[in-house]
């Protein structure tokens, strides 16, 4: 038992440092590329303040380089937002974890998004029937063992 004990932790130890070695480049970055891209967006709203009520469509149409920082498709958008998940989760986990409350959840909060909530209903689905053959598979078990 000892000797098992032992190589199971040696395992759980090796496997946390292979995994915290393999996420270190995660945390570079290289700092002068921030620090342009961040100087264009500062470029970018000191003329938006500077002449009110200009719009994006008017700084395309004027050809302005700056306009590229928002029109380009990785560019700054609050239509990147349009097909977030609900806080980030997709609508199956909201289902599967949390049941007909999460339904409801990705229902409501998700913007009547029909695709997520059937995602999310699926994954309900999914919850209820795993629990319930769980609880059928033990209470045969225990049938059978004589515990009931």
């Amino acid at each position: 038992m000892r000797k098992l004990l032992i190589l199971s932790s040696m395992l759980l130890l090796i496997g946390i440092g292979k995994s915290m070695a393999g996420q270190a480049d995660l945390f570079h970055y290289d700092a002068v590329t921030v620090e342009n891209q961040m100087a264009q967006l500062n470029q970018l709203e000191g003329y938006v303040m500077s002449n009110p009520g200009i719009t994006l469509g008017e700084m395309t149409t004027n050809g302005h380089a700056l306009a590229s920082l928002v029109s380009d498709p990785n560019g700054i958008s609050g239509f990147n937002l349009i097909n977030e998940k609900v806080l980030g989760i997709p609508g199956f986990l909201w289902g599967c974890v949390f049941g007909v409350i999460g339904v409801a959840i990705v229902y409501f909060v998700g913007q009547n998004d029909k695709a997520e909530t059937k995602s999310a209903l699926i994954g309900c689905v999914v919850s209820y029937l795993t629990i319930g053959v769980a609880y059928g598979v033990s209470a045969a078990i225990a049938a059978a063992s004589g515990g009931l």
